[in-house]
């Protein structure tokens, strides 16, 4: 059996831990899952609420989730997806179910790269997020396959750029260098 479910486009998915507890039984406020490719798309339309670009090295707090996500749904529930190798996305973005979110990646507390997911009501009380990521809450690999409903999406649109003059070819700025990965653009 496949599950039908908009964040990978890949043919499985890995669970490597599950909500609300990891298997030594401590606490894990969501589903985390690993993606052959690393690609994670969303699972549900909205707005970015938060967007926030990890410092590099605090593991404890907001930064715990490194770079992260947080969409709201137009019911006022909200999900969450963390740990991506970049940020890609601004606050007042809008999100469409199935548009590429992000690199899975191993910012902020994680240990290997995946990407963590939560699901919570309008007041903040936590759910279990496979009811909107489409697999099950239980580690393991899941045969998976695209929502038919949607096609991948293309994720956000690029910056507009401010000087329309190209570069020479193969010579970029290093202070441009520095801006683009401040910005995801380099991963």
């Amino acid at each position: 059996m496949a599950y039908k479910q908009s964040i990978t486009d890949m043919p499985t998915i890995t669970v490597t831990a599950g909500y609300p507890a990891y298997t030594d039984g401590t606490a894990h406020r969501g589903i985390d899952t690993v993606h052959g490719d690393h690609k994670a798309f969303a699972p549900a339309s909205g707005t970015v609420v938060v967007a926030q670009v990890w410092d590099g090295h605090t593991i404890t707090g907001d930064q715990s989730w490194g770079n992260m996500i947080k969409v709201q749904m137009a019911d006022g529930r909200t999900w969450r997806a963390a740990h991506f190798a970049s940020q890609l996305w601004h606050v007042g973005d809008t999100i469409t179910k199935g548009d590429f979110i992000g690199t899975q990646g191993e910012t902020g507390n994680a240990t290997g790269i995946h990407t963590h997911w939560e699901y919570a009501t309008a007041g903040g009380a936590l759910l279990d997020p496979s009811a909107i990521i489409g697999v099950p809450n239980a580690r393991g690999v899941y045969d998976v396959e695209w929502d038919a409903s949607v096609d991948p999406g293309p994720g956000p649109d690029p910056d507009p750029d401010p000087d329309p003059d190209p570069w020479p070819k193969g010579k970029i700025p290093v202070w441009l260098m520095f801006k683009m990965a401040k910005r995801g653009r380099l991963l």
